[in-house]
């Protein structure tokens, strides 16, 4: 019977072990949080500690941690398709623990992951999840973070006026909390809002507030994602010198500081100014350049967004056939994901391409499409109606073969 005892004692320490090492990645990850070129070094090592952890029993709230904690490393360098099976063990380690503030963080984060994939109905079941228990537990902080994450969802949903309410209830939150940095995320939501509704100078302020706190707080990373938002409204607003200076600046900005990914969407920002300035071969290029990137990552919503702007490219460079292809991908991409309204407008812009070339019984087929999209959504951007009603007129008065 000594035999069994003495086996046990080096299974004790092994699993003593695994949690002694999770523990010590946790304050590597903690103390490295602005190095991302470390985190890249060890992410490895990092994702192995943490599910070895998350398996074993006297580890697990130790591996949660962890996942919880390289959340916002795996969000910014695109590391997301590896890292999902993760969360989801994190989040039934949560349940099994009865941990739901960490349950809370990870439906949050399964939310976000969502939503960077495209899968927005997902993204919002997961955050109404997460919204739930943090209103269950009193936890402030948490309800506001996730209300400004849901602010995305419902927009991509169509539902602008969740949207808005949102932002202005978890603005409030930070405000009462003095959260500088947490408040600088909601102003940039805020405005991304705004922009959709074509309300270009209450973005436009969202966004400068958003960057004047990141830029207090010494948050690069944040300054650069809001300085492309307030180059995308100057573009909007038709001020494309501006636009094209603060996007450039807010690329040079990511690769500084090793954000690839979040540089390669910017681009995207760029191209669409230089198309805007009469460089539509540069700026296809630009978008043929990234696009390896988003698909490799699986992202569609990046993805879907590049192949319309190629649609827009393409017609403008007299080539309607790839301009339709690339038009009819995107909008697959977006039905994939939900997102009715960019579907719609990729829809309308393959009806104005045919409708140029003559094909009007299809383009009418199209439109057909869009209104049933525009029909189901709860308040479809006024901008997006106005264009349909306008091709809409022009297909009814138009003649030509199908």
């Amino acid at each position: 019977m000594a035999q069994p005892v003495a086996a046990a004692g080096p299974l004790a320490r092994f699993r003593r072990k695994i949690a002694d090492n999770a523990r010590g990645w946790l304050t590597f990850v903690q103390g490295q949080r602005a190095d991302n070129a470390a985190l890249e070094r060890e992410f490895a090592n990092l994702g192995k500690a943490a599910e070895q952890a998350l398996l074993e029993p006297e580890a697990r709230e130790a591996g949660v941690a962890l996942v919880v904690a390289l959340w916002p490393f795996v969000e910014l360098r695109g590391r997301w398709p590896e890292w999902r099976g993760l969360l989801n063990l994190a989040l039934s380690v949560c349940r099994r623990l009865d941990r739901p503030e960490a349950e809370a963080q990870v439906h949050d984060q399964l939310g976000e992951l969502a939503r960077i994939l495209g899968n927005y109905q997902d993204a919002w079941t997961r955050q109404e999840e997460a919204l739930a228990i943090c209103r269950r537990l009193g936890d402030r902080a948490g309800e506001g973070r996730v209300l400004g994450h849901l602010s995305q969802q419902y927009l991509a949903l169509g539902d602008h006026e969740a949207a808005e309410r949102c932002c202005q209830e978890a603005a409030a939150i930070f405000e009462g909390l003095g959260d500088q940095a947490e408040l600088a995320t909601v102003h940039n939501n805020w405005g991304l809002v705004c922009r959709q509704n074509r309300r270009l100078d209450e973005a436009l302020s969202h966004h400068q507030q958003a960057e004047v706190l990141r830029a207090a707080l010494g948050d690069l990373h944040g300054q650069a994602k809001a300085m492309n938002n307030v180059g995308q409204i100057y573009r909007q607003m038709g001020r494309l010198a501006e636009a094209a200076a603060c996007i450039q600046q807010a690329i040079a900005i990511h690769q500084q500081v090793g954000d690839d990914v979040v540089a390669a969407r910017t681009r995207v920002s760029l191209a669409i100014v230089a198309h805007e300035r009469g460089h539509t071969a540069e700026a296809l290029a630009m978008h043929l350049e990234v696009e390896p990137l988003f698909r490799r990552l699986g992202v569609r919503s990046e993805l879907g967004n590049v192949l319309n702007n190629q649609g827009v490219f393409l017609a403008a460079l007299n080539r309607p056939e790839q301009a339709q292809t690339a038009y009819e991908e995107a909008v697959r991409l977006h039905l994939a994901n939900g997102d009715r309204i960019h579907a719609a407008d990729s829809l309308n812009n393959c009806a104005e391409l045919l409708l140029d070339h003559g094909m009007v019984a299809v383009a009418r087929e199209r439109l057909e499409q869009a209104h049933a999209l525009l029909q189901a959504l709860a308040g479809p951007p006024g901008w997006l109606l106005k264009d349909h009603a306008t091709l809409a007129e022009r297909a009814t008065n138009a003649v030509g073969p199908g």
